[in-house]
């Protein structure tokens, strides 16, 4: 591919990255005034986790998808749909409506990431995927400091409303030159498409996905709404396993599975989820709750993980292509491990966290995620060859949400079951059950009603809820701890720039192990042993 038309096609997916990336933020700051339009209070959590459900349980079928059709068609359908939902978003004239148009986003949007990676793994060699790819991470950070920001000034300034209609000239835009600059030859497949592998996958995860959401939250874990959609969840994650086995291509091959690298960076991305969404949930909760920050403060702390990703994944392309995938892993996630051990310290300082040490953490946790997840794309994308990337590419952001969305319900019930011990304990709070310890929790973090409990009440519940969160900090340590102990059986690839000639065609299906020494990408070590396999990583 031409130089001039693969920037062209940079550019695309980078803008479509951009617009998918601020639009599960954006809406935050502009909740307020959404609601005061169009009422709805008790459903405002729905406006984002309509997105994040919708946008989670598709990313493995879009994965798949783009490799039976090709990476253009599936972006251009995703893209499409995404546009189709904020035009109607804008239009919503209802709460009920929005969430509904938001979910109908999210299906586009699930598109959008692992297809935007698999077309830099694409027309890149393995070498430039390590620049590229860090590119990219620094997106996703500045997508996250931008989109609260972005939607306060459009609320302030114009209506809500176009926080969906400014989509739809970019996205046309990067719809337009991905269409023109991107050329593919998918080879045409005979086997008959696993519809129902599709069907049962997405139905199972989203029945998991929103039990997670709502359980503990709007409906108690042993209700029989939650069991139900656990049950159903189970059944149909069962039939799943059973249809991909027996189909002749199935929409997630269970035997990419078999492959260490792709094994090992899957069930250590299950762990570094729990480690992000750990932190970037509960940490706004000690900052206000505890220490009574106001949201900016707090807010302004937490920012620094969105500063450490980008900072660490341009680094750590560098830095893969010295050492190896599997060092830049371990480094990654010993930063996690060691910002982690920080804060359990950090949180039995008398005075609280220093609003510093807050933000030191979260950059050393941002830095460490910026490491370990592009050692992880890139080893998986090294590990097969163009008729698997996308599904595998897909594997590993669908399942570092799923584990994010475990872990931080795991977290809640450890704070919640603390907090409520704790709080009974205490005679003039008058707390005798889960939801009276679960109300006294929100009043904390409102200022005017944590005011009303007067300074001795509420210096005895804002410690307790500190000692509860404590237990949450043990499990971001234990989730950091995991996921390093789990990299240290990750294969080591060193990448080396391709010599002219050796560079994959895009759809093509090239091999999907090695390479001859002479023209291979990259080392491993793994492979050493085999005939004509590359040398042994010192």
């Amino acid at each position: 591919m031409a130089r001039d038309r693969r920037l062209q096609v940079v550019v695309s997916v980078m803008l479509a990255t951009f617009l998918t990336a601020v639009d599960a933020t954006i809406v935050d700051t502009a909740m307020p005034r959404i609601v005061g339009a169009l009422g709805g209070f008790s459903l405002l959590t729905w406006l984002v986790s309509a997105y994040l459900l919708t946008s989670t349980a598709t990313v493995p079928v879009y994965g798949k998808l783009a490799d039976v059709i090709g990476r253009k068609r599936t972006f251009t359908l995703g893209a499409a749909v995404f546009l189709a939902g904020s035009a109607l978003c804008g239009q919503a004239r209802s709460m009920e409506e929005l969430i509904a148009f938001r979910a109908l986003q999210g299906l586009g949007a699930g598109a959008v990431q692992p297809v935007v990676q698999t077309i830099i793994g694409d027309i890149f060699s393995p070498a430039e995927r390590a620049r590229m790819q860090a590119w990219f991470s620094s997106v996703w950070g500045i997508s996250a400091l931008i989109g609260p920001l972005a939607g306060g000034f459009i609320v302030d300034h114009f209506s809500w409303r176009w926080l969906f209609y400014v989509n739809l000239p970019l996205g046309a835009l990067a719809i337009a030159m991905l269409l023109r600059n991107l050329e593919e030859h998918v080879q045409p497949r005979r086997l008959p498409i696993d519809v129902a592998g599709s069907v049962l996958l997405t139905v199972g995860a989203s029945a998991l996905l929103l039990a997670l959401l709502e359980g503990g939250i709007r409906q108690p874990w042993n209700s029989p709404a939650i069991l139900g959609m656990l049950g159903g969840s189970a059944v149909t994650l069962a039939l799943f396993v059973v249809q991909e086995r027996r189909h002749p291509d199935p929409m997630l091959p269970l035997d990419l599975f078999r492959d260490p690298t792709i094994a090992v960076a899957n069930l250590a991305s299950l762990m570094i989820g729990g480690v992000f969404y750990g932190t970037t949930v509960y940490l706004p909760l000690w900052a206000q709750g505890v220490q009574g920050f106001s949201a900016t403060r707090s807010g302004a702390s937490l920012l620094w993980l969105s500063i450490g990703w980008p900072l660490a994944s341009m680094y750590g392309g560098r830095y893969i292509l010295k050492v190896g995938q599997r060092p830049a892993a371990l480094l990654g996630l010993a930063l996690d491990a060691a910002a982690a051990s920080g804060l359990l310290v950090l949180d039995r300082l008398p005075g609280g966290i220093p609003e510093a040490g807050l933000a030191a953490v979260t950059f050393v946790i941002g830095a460490g995620m910026g490491f370990s997840t592009l050692a992880f794309i890139l080893g998986v994308q090294g590990a097969v060859g163009w008729e698997r990337r996308g599904v595998a590419t897909a594997s590993l952001q669908f399942v570092r949400t799923l584990g994010g969305l475990v872990w931080v319900s795991l977290m809640g019930a450890v704070m919640n079951l603390g907090l409520a011990a704790r709080l009974r304990h205490i005679p003039e709070l008058g707390v005798r059950t889960m939801l009276d310890a679960a109300a006294l929790g929100s009043d904390l973090l409102d200022p005017a009603k944590g005011a009303r409990l007067g300074p001795r009440a509420l210096a005895v519940a804002r410690e307790a809820l500190g000692e509860a969160l404590r237990g949450v900090h043990g499990l971001v340590l234990a989730a950091a701890i995991g996921a390093l102990l789990l990299a240290l059986f990750f294969p080591n690839r060193r990448f080396q720039e391709a010599p002219p000639g050796a560079a994959q065609v895009p759809g093509r299906g090239a091999p999907s192990r090695r390479l001859p020494t002479s023209a291979a990408p990259w080392h491993d070590d793994a492979a050493a042993a085999l005939p004509g396999g590359a040398e042994r990583d010192p």
